[in-house]
């Protein structure tokens, strides 16, 4: 019938035990747990040590949420700050770099046609140079 006999003279025992009784007879789990207490033991600290695993999960992953919760209003002000750096970089430093870069490029644009005038004048020497060495080897 169940892992408990029916063999109690008291009464009163028999009323405590009926109904656990049946409870393990509804629940043959149980009734094998309690019937091999080494399996039953073991089983038990299996479930401990998942269940520590579970809660150190648990505990990174709210450390790692609250980690993220303070770091956010820096990381929000340093975002700020790039974007409005990077306003003002651009509202005072570039039109200063436009008005005296027509400047640079009249400037650049003279040194370029010196230097065209110049390797000319060098490319026709080098003519020039080679012309004489070619009539002297003939």
């Amino acid at each position: 019938m169940g892992i408990l006999t029916d063999t109690f003279t008291n009464p009163w025992e028999s009323l405590l035990l009926r109904p656990m009784q049946g409870w393990l007879a509804e629940h043959p789990l149980v009734g094998w747990l309690v019937g091999h207490p080494l399996w039953a033991l073991a089983l038990a600290i299996v479930g401990l040590l998942l269940f520590a695993g579970l809660w150190s999960a648990i505990a990174r992953l709210t450390e790692g949420f609250w980690l993220a919760l303070v770091r956010l209003p820096f990381r929000l002000s340093s975002w700020m700050f790039a974007a409005l750096s990077a306003v003002l970089v651009r509202r005072w430093v570039k039109p200063s770099r436009t008005a005296g870069g027509s400047d640079r490029l009249s400037e650049i644009m003279g040194r370029l046609e010196t230097l065209q005038t110049e390797q000319e004048t060098l490319l026709g020497e080098m003519r020039d140079l080679l012309g004489k060495q070619a009539d002297g080897r003939e």
